[in-house]
């Protein structure tokens, strides 16, 4: 049609009607969102960095014998994530050991212990870890980020270019020029949005009248409505950049968190993690649990289940490995921690937008070695952390524009219970999900969420959380434009 020829004044016609109560809210956010009346554009994230070690222990999850539950290598920074059900009558607990597998001495430095307590409520136990998690932050001796070995699938799922780890421009300014390169197609996918969330709303012809009344200015409008948003777009790469140098130089003068340190000799063997001697499991019950630390060479660690009664090293000279179970979650992963970005900058004048995290597409899920199933062409079975759970996230969502915007989680991938924590603008914040008597988020709907906050674009949103034990990926996070 002639009177929107030009597809920026459709846009500002689409958002003229938002504005006027179509699409989303007005005024105060709801605690939940009406995906009846609310649609949104998938912006994908990216996987750019990763970092440390993952010993995942959960495979068997049902552990009907004492025995080995996992084991693996770690030569620096590590995790053991622990997750097991005692099915045996007598009590039982969790033993983790360290072995110097190398011909020096290995000095091992603990950073963090953590765990919630025993429980038949499996979501209970997720969701307080998640918790706990994040409670009881740790500084690492590891301040080196490593691209992510899958980031190149990663950015072909999200249908960017590959971040380049030896461009002279940083990833802010990457993606700057993503978005000004993507405009034009970013323009055409949220105005197709757009039209299939305010059909209903033109039949009275309230489109055509807007825009005849104003179509003698379109390309006037359109220039100055270039000038605007490049103008923004720089502040905000700006305001982006400032805030990660700020971020870079207090991270810089942390300094590690020390709980122990132990220096093994070649050879030596040591029990960590001395917590775990005085909680019981009983019968049926959930334990779930991590640890971090490092170690100046290679060790080797075990993750057993043993009697109550029985010492952690001297159990692990007895134990048999356990076979894993059907699921086969457990393994050595490289990418402990890992962090998304958001390559395409959040603008909310354009309509709301959904940012699916944990979906093995654009958020592969990490793969990795099970060393005590030793396979005919390696020392170990190729597995897949299906959820990553124990893996530490980092997302980032840059924002520019003017408008407020709510924040919103949306599980998909069935029930969720777990805790997010939002940084935005210095400040930061950490959501239990969900709130008050509800045990869980998202069981058997898709159209199930919760508010956490709104906030004004502009700035750097990150939100930090680690997937919680029990619950169903994928989620996304929804961000609604306000009045």
């Amino acid at each position: 049609m002639k009177v929107l020829r030009n597809k920026y004044r459709w846009l500002a016609i689409l958002v003229a009607l938002w504005t006027r109560g179509v699409g989303f809210v007005i005024g105060a956010p709801p605690e939940t969102v009406n995906f009846q009346t609310t649609t949104f554009t998938p912006l994908p994230v990216v996987l750019t960095e990763e970092k440390d070690t993952l010993i995942f222990s959960d495979s068997p999850e049902y552990v009907n014998k004492s025995g080995v539950l996992a084991a693996g290598t770690v030569n620096g920074t590590g995790r053991v994530y622990f997750y097991h059900v005692n099915e045996m009558k007598e009590p039982q607990k969790i033993a983790i050991v360290l072995e110097n597998t190398s011909k020096k001495n290995v000095e091992v430095t603990v950073h963090r212990e953590i765990f919630a307590e025993p429980n038949r409520e499996y979501f209970v136990v997720g969701s307080e870890l998640s918790r706990e998690d994040l409670d009881a932050p740790y500084v690492g001796t590891n301040r080196q980020w490593q691209p992510a070995a899958q980031r190149e699938r990663s950015a072909k799922a999200a249908g960017v270019p590959v971040p380049s780890v030896t461009a002279k421009k940083d990833t802010i300014e990457q993606i700057a020029d993503t978005a000004t390169t993507n405009k034009s197609t970013t323009d055409t996918a949220l105005a197709n949005t757009a039209t299939a969330n305010i059909a209903a709303a033109n039949t009275s012809g309230t489109i055509e009248k807007m825009a005849v009344a104003d179509q003698r200015s379109d390309d006037e409008a359109v220039k100055v409505g270039d000038d605007v948003v490049g103008k923004q777009r720089e502040q905000a790469v700006k305001a982006w950049r400032k805030e990660v140098r700020q971020q870079a130089q207090a991270e810089a003068k942390l300094k590690p968190t020390v709980l122990d340190t132990v220096t093994l000799a070649p050879g030596g063997k040591q029990a960590f993690f001395s917590k775990l001697d005085k909680i019981p499991i009983p019968q049926d019950d959930l334990f779930s649990g991590i640890f971090d630390f490092t170690s100046t060479g290679p060790v080797y660690v075990k993750v057993m289940m043993l009697p109550f009664e029985t010492p952690a090293l001297g159990g692990s000279l007895m134990a048999e490995t356990l076979p894993m179970d059907e699921v086969a979650l457990r393994g050595t992963y490289v990418g402990a921690q890992r962090r998304l970005t958001l390559m395409q900058p959040f603008d909310g004048s354009l309509g709301p937008v959904s940012v699916m995290v944990a979906n093995d597409r654009e958020d592969p899920f990490v793969e990795g070695v099970d060393e005590l199933t030793p396979s005919a062409a390696a020392s170990g079975t190729a597995v897949t952390n299906r959820g990553n759970y124990g893996v530490s996230y980092e997302v980032t969502i840059p924002t520019m524009g003017n408008r407020a915007f709510a924040l919103y989680i949306n599980p998909l991938g069935g029930a969720y219970a777990g805790s997010f924590k939002v940084t935005y603008d210095g400040q930061s914040e950490i959501y239990n999900v969900p709130t008050g008597a509800r045990l869980f988020l998202g069981n058997n709907t898709t159209e199930d969420s919760q508010y956490f906050n709104t906030y004004k674009a502009g700035k750097l949103l990150t939100i930090q959380f680690i997937p919680a034990g029990a619950s169903n990926l994928p989620i996304q996070f929804l961000l609604v434009p306000q009045a």
